[in-house]
């Protein structure tokens, strides 16, 4: 049985990944993804499993920290069985003993290497072969995030989400150029990125509500809670929490609070798949919509939180997976394939894709 498979081995290969064009948020700038690949291989190596981790402070803590967690943690790991390896891992998740982009990366290569095995999807059975997913506008020029979304219409894309940089007046040219430039049909998601005061996203919040804002995310600060169910209910435009999220108990605090109508789950920094999944079922007991995004992971990482929104049926909204095209590689040896605004589940056991090995090569570093 798969569950008896023993770890042999696990590894992992660091790497620095520019980014296409630098992209800006209210954040700040980005031009570079850190990470790593994990690979967890069976007892005479015949299967292989894979994982990414890609931490990205302030959401995460940094690389370094994340990588320092591992040895120890393999070391228990490697020689026991498949089950016992996810059983560890699990309680390890719950006890909150490791970093939650360490504990996604494990339990995706554990799965992997688990449904090789079984010949059958990472989550089989799937409620769908297809996600539709949103395009990425950065926080660009007007008329430059005009053109970009022009060009995710044309490519199929009924769903954009447009950054927010935090300066009041370009923000609103910008959404205006994009409003205008693709039609009333086009679903249109804002990303504040914890940007705004309490007053100031009342205010603006009625200023942007003629332009059918489908939510926006995460318009106060993190931890700013009361504010965040305050402004909720005032709000004419949906409230989803993204920062404000980061494990069960957080997203169980936001749900007893009703401080969103939406989570943006990214379970690169949930802790993993289980808890992401768990968060999910919690969520529809309220009526409460999730939607699941990237965190800018290259092809592994992106393509296991796509497996997660085809296996469960209550993820009906366009994911925030779309995002390969912002970085110089996807590190896989096959790509992934949009089509008409979706994101094909891709066929064969496990992850249905493996990293190409000379890309990764290319990118990889020692720095850390």
């Amino acid at each position: 049985m798969a569950a008896d498979l023993t770890l042999e081995r696990i590894h992992w290969q660091v790497y620095c990944l520019p980014l296409r064009a630098p992209f800006r948020t209210a954040h700040g700038l980005l031009s570079t993804r850190w990470g790593a690949i994990v690979e967890v291989s069976s007892a005479g190596g015949s299967l292989q499993g894979y994982g990414e981790l890609a931490p990205l402070p302030p959401f995460s803590p940094a690389l370094s920290s994340v990588l320092a967690a591992l040895p120890a943690l393999v070391k228990s790991l490697e020689r026991t069985s498949l089950g016992e390896a996810l059983a560890l891992l699990q309680e390890q998740q719950e006890a909150g003993c490791l970093p939650a982009p360490a504990t996604f990366a494990l339990e995706v290569a554990l799965l992997d290497l688990r449904a090789r095995a079984l010949g059958q999807g990472l989550l089989a059975p799937y409620a769908r072969q297809a996600v539709p997913v949103n395009a990425v506008i950065g926080a660009s020029k007007p008329d430059e995030a005009a053109e970009a979304a022009r060009q995710a219409v044309a490519a199929g894309f009924r769903c954009l989400k447009l950054k927010l940089s935090g300066d009041e007046q370009q923000d609103g040219e910008r959404l205006a150029a994009v409003r205008a430039s693709v039609g009333g049909a086009i679903a249109l998601r804002l990303d504040a990125n914890a940007s705004w005061s309490l007053a100031q996203a009342e205010r603006l919040l009625r200023a942007y509500a003629p332009y059918d804002i489908a939510y926006v995310e995460q318009p106060l600060a993190a931890d700013d809670l009361e504010e965040l169910r305050q402004l909720r209910r005032r709000s004419p435009i949906p409230i989803a929490a993204d920062e404000s999220l980061s494990g069960l108990e957080s997203a169980r605090q936001l749900l007893q609070l009703e401080a969103a109508d939406v989570l943006i789950l990214k379970p690169q920094f949930l802790g993993g798949l289980r808890p992401t999944l768990q968060i999910i079922e919690e969520a529809a007991t309220r009526g409460v919509t999730c939607v699941l995004t990237s965190a800018l992971e290259t092809g592994i990482g992106i393509c296991a939180t796509l497996h997660l929104a085809a296996a469960h049926p209550a993820l009906t909204q366009a994911a925030g997976l779309a995002t390969l095209s912002l970085l110089r590689a996807d590190l896989l040896s096959e790509p992934l394939t949009y089509n008409d605004g979706q994101l094909q589940l891709p066929p064969g056991p496990g992850l249905g894709v493996r990293p190409d090995r000379a890309a990764l090569a290319r990118y990889s570093s020692s720095a850390l």
